[in-house]
């Protein structure tokens, strides 16, 4: 009896194992390079801030470069506003990699970036860079940011 425990034992743990909903990480990758690279991506460049904050969380946050961290949709609505207003406002990425929890609830992305902005004298200045996303599975299934942090890769302007 003392030798046939460990065995049962052993097959309920595998068993247990077995059971648990298996995720299909690279079908969940697709979905988020498919949503990051193609939607997120023609928002931005529409200046759509509606559809933009729509692959946002509420609780999200925002880290722009050499500036304070913006939480929430509605302070990311005003930074999108003023990112949106200058005329010269041209955005392009690339994904490098999208990497799925095993859990399937939690994934991150990151690749690199080129950003046209008007500069506080009006004067286009274009900058290129990296960043990295997180990404957390919602109730419907679908994929929110709540983490979205990019920095450049030219010196930080001196003051």
């Amino acid at each position: 009896m003392k030798k046939l425990f460990p065995i049962v034992a052993t097959l309920l743990v595998l068993a247990a194992s077995g059971c648990a909903p298996q995720v299909d990480v690279e079908a969940e990758a697709a979905a988020i390079r498919e949503t990051t690279d193609v939607q997120w991506l023609n928002a931005e460049q529409a200046k759509d801030v509606d559809t933009v904050l729509s692959f946002f969380a509420d609780d999200a946050s925002s880290f722009p470069p050499n500036a304070p961290i913006v939480t929430g949709k509605e302070a990311i609505r005003a930074h999108l506003s003023e990112e949106y207003s200058g005329q010269d406002f041209a955005i392009s990425w690339q994904t490098t990699k999208v990497e799925v929890s095993r859990s399937g609830d939690l994934a991150y992305s990151h690749g690199t970036y080129e950003v046209t902005v008007n500069d506080p004298e009006g004067n286009p200045v274009t900058d290129k860079g990296k960043w990295v996303t997180a990404w957390e599975k919602q109730p419907g299934g679908t994929w929110k940011v709540v983490i979205d942090i990019w920095n450049s890769d030219e010196p930080a302007p001196s003051e």
